[in-house]
């Protein structure tokens, strides 16, 4: 076991998944299922056979978690490249069979990526998410530590993800620093607890939610001239369901994160963390962002 491997307490509803390279060439057509399936989007959009198999003979990192019966349930795909000069590796696909999640299949996965990174001698690994999935935010933020420093406009242009379906295609950029100190310990103790009551207290935010309907929120408008080292910009936890109910809910909510990353990321900030903390009830959901 390498010293940087990560040991971390087991949760009681952890299931037993195994994390290895594939083995055998049947596991790549499973793949392209379990994409179908995590995306719920046309063959158009998903990473083809060939494509994993030339990438993954000129050094991409190709492992599939398998359950304890031997059948892949997950998997997580990058290709090397550089950064400002610098190599890395970029995360372009990890999903996620639907039956499997919420066991930590995803960290697991992306624990291993990161483990054959650091031996491959690569420092950082980068991954883009969509702003508008709270969920997504929370995992590669809060919960993995990656730090997001770009928001890319319409990045995949139109595809056929139902996750897409109906807005552009925003992504924000993130990178992971493998090394870093903070990283390992959060990795190994998990996301701290917060209540938005006491953060709020010593944390200031670039806006407020209000409730329109039962459980239809917007913002006030953003503030943009914050100096602070730190602070919160708050979006609700069901922005999927807002745009299942309220497109044109959702479309002014793109653009409130639109206007406040690509402001506060000029100006030197970046998205360090996604807080989550329930409160009278309901769930309090947020960006942090931090000056580098």
């Amino acid at each position: 076991m390498s010293a940087t491997t990560i040991r971390r307490k087991k949760r009681k509803d952890e299931i037993k998944v195994s994390i290895e390279p594939f083995r055998n060439p049947a596991d790549y057509k499973v793949c392209e299922d379990i994409q179908r399936e995590a995306l719920h989007s046309q063959d158009i959009d998903v990473i083809p056979i060939p494509m994993l198999l030339q990438a993954h003979r000129v050094g991409g990192i190709l492992l599939g978690a398998y359950s304890g019966l031997g059948d892949m349930v997950g998997f997580i795909f990058s290709i090397f490249g550089h950064i400002d000069g610098k190599p890395v590796h970029n995360c372009c696909m990890l999903a996620v069979r639907a039956a499997y999640r919420n066991f930590d299949v995803g960290f697991k996965l992306l624990v291993a990526l990161r483990e054959e990174a650091l031996r491959r001698k690569i420092a950082a690994v980068t991954a883009s998410f969509d702003p508008m999935q709270p969920l997504h935010a929370y995992f590669f933020l809060g919960k993995m530590g990656f730090k997001a420093f770009a928001y890319e406009e319409n990045l995949y242009g139109e595809t056929t993800s139902q996750f897409d379906r109906g807005l552009p295609t925003d992504r924000m950029s993130s990178a992971w620093d493998l090394k870093d100190a903070e990283t390992t310990k959060l990795l190994e103790t998990g996301p701290a607890r917060h209540d938005f009551r006491k953060e709020l207290k010593r944390t200031p935010a670039v806006n407020q939610l209000t409730e329109a309907a039962p459980g239809l929120y917007a913002s006030s408008p953003v503030k943009t001239d914050c100096t602070a080292d730190m602070f919160l910009f708050e979006v609700p936890y069901n922005l999927p369901e807002i745009k299942n109910r309220d497109l044109g809910a959702a479309m002014e909510w793109q653009r409130n994160l639109r206007h406040a990353f690509r402001g506060y990321f000029q100006k030197g900030y970046q998205a360090a963390d996604f807080w989550s903390s329930e409160q009278d009830g309901r769930l309090r959901t947020g960006f942090v962002l931090k000056k580098k």
